[in-house]
């Protein structure tokens, strides 16, 4: 995104303003490649490089927006699709409430996570990193998985003021499965990060490698429905981290009684005391939002204050429609780690019976309100005995609240990591959250068990 487009949208804005129009313009480059693993082999290896225009008109209380797919050619050409988009906005029908204009709050360029190896990795590198692992692990095992990569760079102004935003960094999200021919079981590694050398194959050859011996050698153990003490792993966490805040700290699902703490108030315990989640833009396992959606400067926010609601987020409209206050947030959750232990076979000892899920395959939320999420083990689950592996564990459907999985917690990894939560079928939009390696919790709600893997 060189000088010349930056200068085509400011001077595009200007035109807006000059003729009175209220109006928002996000330029979106990206440089995506995708490479798919099936049957041991390269199954889709496949790049593009897409820009978008998004423009946004506010009159009064209505509003119209466009996307434009392709590159600027002039300054004209986007002030025409704004008068468009403005002539939209004209006939659209009113709203309940005035949207708002983004006001961009300071001038910013940022590019702390752009690494340009990563942006232009050879697709070969992911091809050396795959045939590595199943060198190394065995080829006689059936692999898959896929690898997203690139970069995004995004421009945006208003006519709000002359204060812009430039913002450009990349990331990747790396999965390999593997699978027995025979007997269907599997085991899952995940790894992310925003420089081209964070995925190693290393890496996943030692968790496979670790796992392996007891699921070659052992028989699977099918789970009766019931209560257990479960262990969850970083990827469970990152997705159960995401709904817990989404559907209990956003301003508009509260407002609307939808989420599980709508009959809460600010201040009200709600989880554990071990458990603390910010909206936190500066921690390092997230991928950095420098500016809110209403164009604030992103700030550090308690959601969760040690087991206690601590916070709502309100978006613009949002805070508009419900005459609250737009809060400064980034959307970059991390859930603070524990104290002591992070080995979790050291901080299962003494437990007992402990089912260990990795990552909850599948989760849905059966009842929003009431909090209530529901997945099945499906990779690398096992069960744990006294500190010990013994076996896998048939695919185990978990049926539960986030008050009871967050209200029981026994024990916290004092370690954290990143888990990648970016959606890989749209738009690039690079999303983490920082959790701890595992968590441990009590009276865990099986509602299911499969007879095989």
């Amino acid at each position: 995104m060189n000088e010349s487009i930056k200068k085509m949208i400011t001077e595009a804005r200007d035109m807006a303003r000059s003729k009175g129009i209220k109006a928002s313009i996000h330029m979106h480059h990206e440089n995506s490649h995708l490479m798919r693993i099936g049957n041991n082999s390269v199954s889709l290896n496949t790049s593009e490089e897409l820009t978008r225009i998004d423009i946004e008109v506010i009159q009064e209380r209505k509003k119209g927006t466009h996307t434009h797919l392709g590159e600027l050619a002039s300054a004209e050409e986007l002030f025409k699709m704004i008068l468009t988009v403005s002539e939209k906005a004209s006939k659209s029908a009113e709203m309940d409430f005035e949207p708002v204009l983004t006001v961009i709050e300071k001038s910013i360029e940022l590019e702390t996570q752009y690494d340009a190896a990563l942006d232009n990795l050879d697709p070969s590198v992911k091809e050396q990193v795959y045939s590595a692992i199943f060198r190394n692990v065995g080829e006689d095992y059936n692999y898959s998985g896929s690898w997203s990569s690139g970069g995004t760079e995004t421009f945006s102004v208003t006519t709000a003021n002359d204060n812009s935003v430039w913002h450009r960094l990349t990331d990747q999200q790396f999965m390999c499965v593997l699978k027995h021919p025979e007997k269907m079981w599997e085991l899952a590694s995940w790894q992310t990060g925003w420089k081209a050398g964070d995925v190693k194959a290393e890496a996943t050859i030692e968790e496979f490698k670790n796992i392996l011996p007891v699921y070659e050698n052992q028989d699977g153990f099918k789970v009766e429905p019931g209560n257990y003490k479960v262990l969850l792993g970083s990827q469970s966490l990152g997705d159960l981290v995401g709904m817990t805040v989404w559907t209990g700290c956003a301003g508009r699902t509260y407002e609307m009684k939808m989420g599980w703490t709508s009959e809460k108030s600010i201040g009200d315990d709600v989880l554990h005391p071990s458990v603390t989640v910010l909206d936190d833009p500066s921690n390092e396992n997230i991928f950095s939002e420098p500016l809110s959606d209403s164009g604030m400067l992103t700030k550090t926010l308690p959601m969760i204050d040690k087991g206690k609601f601590a916070g709502l987020l309100y978006d613009r409209n949002t805070a508009s429609k419900y005459k609250k206050e737009a809060t400064p947030n980034a959307g970059c959750l991390a859930m603070q780690p524990g104290e002591g232990l992070a080995d979790f076979l050291e901080a299962v000892k003494g437990e007992g019976r402990v089912l260990y899920i990795p990552a909850i395959h599948y989760m849905n939320m059966p009842n929003m309100s009431k909090g209530i999420f529901t997945g099945s083990s499906r990779f690398s689950a096992v069960l744990i005995e006294d500190g010990k592996i013994v076996s896998p564990i048939f695919s185990s459907r978990v049926t539960d609240q986030f008050e009871n999985i967050f209200g029981n917690v026994l024990a916290i990894s004092s370690e954290t990591i990143s888990v990648n939560t970016s959606n890989t079928y749209g738009r690039r939009a690079p999303s983490a959250v920082s959790v701890p390696t595992w968590m441990l919790v009590d009276d865990v709600k099986i509602t299911d068990c499969a007879d095989s893997f």
